[in-house]
């Protein structure tokens, strides 16, 4: 029994070498016209959110420096006159990509001051004087919202409910100068991440009026090597008067509490930044 094999003739067999070059012009035309439109399709689906915010900063709190097992030596911000608030700026950017959102803010606060000081700062003994101080606190979030309620999936719904994970990254920067001898200095500078879960809610008042509340927190001790806590909140109220721009008011308040050892000494503080903004959102 003979079986014959039937060959199947290929595309460079039935095309011509003239007419191979404008075949492949065509191919490639096409495939540039299907990669337009799936990066136009792309682009649609993709929602960006600037946010930009005035905002009046105090921060607030103490760090405690043990000498030995008996002595401690405490800096109180308020007593240093270092919880005078200041005018800074506040920035947030959101994008949107389905039902995934993903943010990033910052906000700082600083003060300085001049007065008495007279113990120790982390590993320096300063002597009785008078010393310049500066405190700078920040607070930047790197955060991915997941959706939990119908409104967050893009479904009909008046509560846009998210749950946040990400990383919260405080800057601690807190020094001390003796106005007569340069030699007498001590800082403190210290940058804590801090692994975060939390929550973001905004629910539509009125036809032109939302309330929006973001919460974070995670005891970092069962995480990090660091034996602290991180907790933000805040609120803001906020009014449409166009479909892609939102004027808003709110507070926030931002706490971090560390425990550690800091050239052979433990060393404890508790400090805040205290927000009041107003600001403006642009939906791209």
């Amino acid at each position: 029994m003979i079986v014959s094999q039937k060959s199947t003739p290929t595309i460079s067999s039935l095309v011509s070498p003239e007419s191979r070059l404008p075949l492949l012009g065509w191919m490639l035309l096409l495939t540039c016209t299907c990669g337009c439109s799936i990066s136009e399709k792309f682009q649609q689906r993709l929602e960006v959110t600037a946010t930009l915010s005035a905002a009046r900063t105090a921060p607030d709190g103490k760090l405690t420096t043990t000498v030995n097992d008996t002595t401690s030596s405490q800096v109180h911000l308020e007593q240093q006159d270092l919880s005078e608030s200041s005018l800074s700026a506040g920035m947030r950017i959101q994008f949107d990509h389905g039902p995934l959102r993903f943010l990033v803010d910052n906000i700082g606060a600083s003060s300085a001051s001049t007065g008495f000081f007279s113990g120790a700062l982390v590993g320096k003994d300063l002597p009785a004087g008078i010393y310049g101080s500066e405190i700078e606190l920040s607070s930047a979030r790197l955060l991915m919202a997941f959706p939990l309620s119908a409104s967050a999936r893009g479904e009909e719904g008046t509560l846009d409910a998210r749950l946040l994970a990400g990383l919260d990254l405080t800057g601690i920067r807190l020094q001390f100068k003796s106005t007569s001898d340069p030699a007498e200095f001590a800082e403190f500078d210290e940058l804590v991440p801090a692994p975060v879960l939390g929550i973001q809610s905004s629910i539509r008042i009125a036809p032109a009026w939302d309330i929006e509340g973001i919460f974070t927190f995670l005891p970092l001790a069962k995480i990090t090597d660091y034996d602290a806590d991180c907790i933000d909140g805040s609120i803001r109220l906020g009014w449409d008067p166009d479909p892609d721009w939102n004027l808003f008011a709110g507070v926030r308040s931002h706490n971090i509490k560390l425990s550690r050892v800091a050239d052979g000494r433990p060393i404890d503080l508790d400090f805040s930044i205290e927000v009041i903004e107003l600001g403006v959102e642009y939906q791209f």
